[in-house]
């Protein structure tokens, strides 16, 4: 299986969600769907083609930002 095949796989990943937990997993796996586009991509426009195609925005690349720890 070569990686557009493999990205095509996660981007179509559309089981039931049924729990917040669910929902983050699919958000993971939409990130790294999104990274493993980016650095597999020849340019920038490759990239946004490629993640057009599998349905994919290159915002949901971005990391979480962990929430502040107090103390």
């Amino acid at each position: 299986m070569d990686m557009r095949e493999h990205l095509q796989e996660v981007a179509d990943f559309n089981g039931p969600v049924t729990s917040a937990e669910d929902t983050e997993m699919i958000a993971a796996q939409r990130r790294r769907a999104v990274r493993a586009v980016a650095s597999a991509a020849d340019n920038a426009e490759d990239c946004a083609l490629l993640l057009d195609a599998l349905g994919l925005k290159p915002a949901e690349g971005l990391a979480p930002v962990p929430a502040q720890r107090l103390g």
